[in-house]
C-alpha cells in the first residue's frame, strides 16, 4: 500500500539528515532502542573484495504497530516520540528524521516488523519500505499473522553506496559506537543490553577510564530511610551524551536523569554517576512544589536534596583527583612545553621555588579548572609571574586568588598547607 509522507522529497533533502554513513547507523540503532529493544544486532556479508550488498539491523524490540504507522512514518519531523517524558534516556529521536538517516549510505530500506495487537493479543507481521529516490512515499505490504510470536524489527538497508565491509567493522567504526552508545549499555548492564557486529557483543569496558562503587544511607525527619548504590564512571573520550546523574529504581531501570554540575568544566572529565534505590520506585520528577510532600520521592524531598549533595561532594572530589593526577601534569608540561612559566635558574634554591610555584598551580587547577581558560600566551604569562612573586607573602597570595576564585574553607586550608 502506497502512503504520502507529509513532506516533500526536496524537504527531506534539505532538512538536516547526516550525510555521515556512521551517524546514520547511530540514529538507526537508537531507533531500536527507542522501540525497547535489549538487543541489537548489526549484521552483514561480505566477499573477498570487501564488498557488501546490504546490510541490516534487527533488534528485539516492540516493533512498529501498523495502527500508528501514518505518524510515526508518514509525519516528517514530528514523531510519536515528541510527547514522551525527555527526562530520561530512553526517547533520543525527537523528530522523526531517523528514519530517513540511511540515505547517507543506502539506496533502499525495508523494515520486517512484527507487532503484538493490544485489542486482538495478535502478533502482526509486516514491511515497510521507503527509496532514496522517492522519499515523498512510504509502503507498506506483505501483512501476514506471526505464529512465532515475537517482536521485534528486522530493518535491511539495500544497494549501498561509499562503504564497505571494513568502514561497519573497523577499529575506528567499533570506537565510534562504544563512545555513542557505552554509557547506555552501563546503565543498563544489568538487563543484560547488548549492542552486536555480526553477532558478536561490542565491549566497552575499555572506554571506562574510572569505574569505583559508593554506598550511602540517607534519613529525613520522618525516619524514613533509603540506602542508594552509587556507580561513578569516568571515561576515556567524550561520550554521546551529556554528563548525567542517572536514577535508576530497585528493578534497575532508569526513571529520571539530572544534569551534573560539571558539564561546562575546562577540562576533559567526561563522567556518568548511576543511582539505584528503591527511594525511585515511586519517583515523582515532575512534583515541583516546594511546599508540599516534602517526605514524598520527588525533586523537592529532603532525601533527595541530601543526595544530590552527596553527588556533588562524590564528582567534585573525582574531579580534583582527575585533575591532580592527570589534568595538571598536562597543564604543566604545556606550559614549560611554551616556556610560560618564569625564569628560576639553575640553583637549588630555584628549583625549590620552581617547585612551590607548580604545586600551587596545580592544587589551583584542582579547585577552578577554568582558571586558565582561553588565555593567550601573554595573559598566562602575566598571571604566572604574578603567583610566583607573591609565593613568600602567603596571605597576600591567597587574598589575590580569592577575589578570582571563592574558596571554600576546605580548599583555602589546602593551599595554605603548600606553604609549611
Amino acid at each position: 500500500m502506497e502512503n504520502k509522507v507529509s513532506i516533500n522529497n526536496n524537504s527531506v533533502e534539505f532538512s538536516g539528515i547526516t550525510r555521515e554513513y556512521t551517524e546514520a547507523i547511530a540514529e538507526l540503532i537508537w531507533n531500536g532502542f527507542d522501540a525497547g529493544a535489549s538487543k541489537i544486532d548489526l549484521v552483514f556479508d561480505t566477499n573477498e573484495i570487501d564488498f557488501i550488498p546490504s546490510i541490516e539491523i534487527i533488534d528485539n524490540g516492540s516493533g512498529i504497530n501498523l495502527h500508528s504507522l501514518q505518524q510515526t512514518f508518514g509525519s516528517f519531523l514530528d514523531s510519536l516520540k515528541r510527547g514522551k517524558d525527555q527526562r530520561s534516556s530512553y526517547v533520543r529521536g525527537k523528530k522523526g528524521k531517523g528514519r530517513f538517516s540511511f540515505i547517507a549510505f543506502a539506496q533502499s530500506a525495508v523494515w520486517n516488523t512484527t507487532y503484538i495487537d493490544e485489542e486482538t493479543g495478535n502478533y502482526y507481521n509486516y514491511d515497510v519500505s521507503i527509496n532514496a529516490s522517492n522519499k515523498d512515499y512510504y509502503y507498506d505490504e506483505n501483512r501476514t499473522i506471526d505464529e512465532l510470536k515475537q517482536t521485534g524489527t528486522r530493518l535491511k538497508l539495500i544497494n549501498l553506496f561509499g562503504v564497505t565491509a571494513y568502514s561497519f567493522s573497523s577499529e575506528a567504526f567499533i570506537n565510534y559506537l562504544k563512545h555513542e552508545f557505552g554509557w547506555f549499555l552501563l546503565l543498563n548492564s544489568k538487563h543484560q543490553y547488548q549492542l552486536c557486529i555480526n553477532g558478536t557483543p561490542i565491549r566497552y569496558e575499555d572506554s571506562l577510564a574510572d569505574h569505583q562503587i559508593f554506598h550511602r544511607e540517607i534519613a529525613d525527619a520522618s525516619t524514613s530511610r533509603f540506602n542508594f548504590t552509587i556507580t561513578f564512571v569516568r571515561w576515556n573520550e567524550k561520550i554521546g551524551d551529556k554528563f548525567y546523574y542517572y536514577f535508576l529504581d530497585n528493578s534497575k531501570k532508569e526513571v529520571f536523569k539530572q544534569l551534573t554540575s560539571f558539564n561546562n568544566n575546562a577540562i576533559n572529565f567526561y563522567h556518568s554517576v548511576y543511582i539505584e534505590s528503591d527511594y525511585f520506585d515511586n519517583f515523582n520528577f515532575s512534583d515541583t512544589d516546594a511546599s508540599e510532600n516534602l517526605f514524598g520521592s520527588n525533586p523537592q524531598s529532603p532525601i533527595f536534596k541530601q543526595l544530590i549533595k552527596e553527588l556533588q561532594k562524590i564528582v567534585a572530589s573525582k574531579q580534583k583527583e582527575f585533575v591532580r593526577d592527570e589534568a595538571a601534569v598536562e597543564l604543566i608540561k604545556r606550559l614549560e612545553l611554551t616556556n610560560s612559566l618564569p625564569a628560576f635558574g639553575l640553583s637549588q634554591e630555584g628549583e625549590e621555588v620552581k617547585q612551590q610555584l607548580l604545586n600551587f598551580v596545580k592544587e589551583l587547577y584542582c579547585i577552578q579548572p577554568r582558571i586558565f581558560k582561553g588565555l593567550n600566551e601573554v595573559q598566562e604569562k602575566m598571571i604566572l609571574a604574578l603567583i610566583s612573586q607573591q609565593l613568600n607573602n602567603e596571605e597576600s597570595l591567597i587574598s589575590l586568588v580569592e577575589q578570582i576564585i571563592p574558596l571554600a574553607d576546605e580548599e583555602r586550608t589546602q593551599l595554605k598547607s603548600l606553604f609549611n
